[in-house]
């Protein structure tokens, strides 16, 4: 059970906010990118995200101004999921239709397709997105 933040002394309830927040937004990025990759959909997340992060950044910022209760962080961290997935989704729309089948007729399987074609594809966004999730965990 997550304690309430307000009976925790203020250092360390900023500090599991950030925490819960961070571990939120990469959870989710993550789920959103596999969902993307297995349903190939990446170019429909891709427009709605984009359309979303300013909304959804700008709701994150001054939420806890309007609900400051203990589950804050998570719905943040939910809501910097189109800021933080926006750049991955980007480069996941990349990609030809026709790449996995292609490798797979090379003689690549899910494994091989996944080390040596979308991971170092996707390295640097993912990269750059766990660093801003930590880092809009620490300004929280």
């Amino acid at each position: 059970m997550i304690p309430f933040f307000l009976q925790i002394a203020l250092p360390y309830s900023l500090l599991w906010g950030g925490i819960c927040l961070s571990i939120t937004s990469i959870v989710l990025t993550l789920a959103l990118l596999k969902l993307a990759f297995a349903t190939h959909a990446g170019r429909i997340f891709y427009i709605a995200f984009f359309m979303l992060f300013i909304p959804t950044s700008v709701l994150a910022i001054f939420l806890p101004t309007v609900l400051a209760t203990s589950y804050t962080p998570f719905i943040q961290g939910a809501l910097s999921l189109p800021l933080l997935a926006l750049w991955p989704l980007a480069k996941l729309e990349a990609l030809p239709e026709a790449w996995e089948a292609t490798a797979q007729e090379l003689g690549a399987n899910q494994g091989a397709c996944v080390r040596l074609i979308l991971w170092p594809l996707l390295k640097k966004s993912l990269v750059f997105s766990f660093f801003l999730s930590f880092f809009l965990g620490i300004a929280q």
